[in-house]
């Protein structure tokens, strides 16, 4: 681990992060469009930012953590067991909702592939520890934040008594999946829907 690493903490997620929510909806790309309802930039980040600063929602701050450096926030990841993933799902749709109203349904009349695909996709297994995203700024690339974030997430697994940590990404994302595969994670099963085509990977920790 070189010095810059060894400068790296991570620390619990704050609300007020402008940052950490700009990397969760980084870690989303395109997928970010049909849950803000929206392929403008300024109302999918703006949508992302008051699921960041609210609770009980998969992209809350509530279950965020930051790699910081500095002073600044170059890395994020939201991490929690998959019961409370699936636990989060109405709830989340719920604030996108009430944030979105009439844009989000028509959005999604418009887009029912992607919709659906959304809404069946079948993230981990109940016994795995799951990683929901993971995104670091451009500019930090290179200072193994990602394996920072990874590494944390996977304490926090074994922290809370689970053997297996889980993750999906997308087939089209080669530096990722090399990343993952290079820290122990295999391949255990595919997502593929009429909008999405994913690996759904996961590790052993124990």
């Amino acid at each position: 681990m070189n010095s810059a690493e060894n400068a790296i903490t991570i620390l619990k997620a704050d609300a007020k992060s402008a940052v950490g929510a700009r990397l969760n909806e980084m870690a989303l790309e395109y997928m970010a469009y049909t849950l803000a309802g929206s392929e403008k930039k300024g109302i999918v980040s703006g949508t992302f930012r008051k699921l960041w600063k609210g609770r009980e929602n998969r992209f809350s701050h509530q279950y965020a953590f930051e790699a910081r450096a500095n002073g600044q926030t170059l890395g994020m990841i939201t991490c929690y067991p998959v019961t409370v993933l699936k636990r989060l799902a109405w709830p989340t749709f719920k604030q996108l909702l009430n944030h979105r109203k009439w844009e989000l349904i028509e959005y999604s009349l418009r887009h029912v592939k992607s919709l659906y695909s959304m809404i069946t996709m079948k993230e981990g297994e109940d016994d795995e520890f799951h990683i929901g995203t993971i995104a670091s700024l451009p500019e930090s690339r290179g200072l193994g934040i990602g394996s920072r974030l990874l590494a944390f997430a996977e304490e926090q697994a074994i922290m809370q008594g689970f053997t297996k940590c889980s993750l999906t990404v997308k087939k089209e994302n080669e530096l990722a999946f090399k990343l993952y595969n290079r820290l122990g994670y295999q391949i255990t099963g595919e997502i593929n829907k009429p909008a999405y085509s994913l690996y759904r990977m996961a590790k052993m920790l124990v």
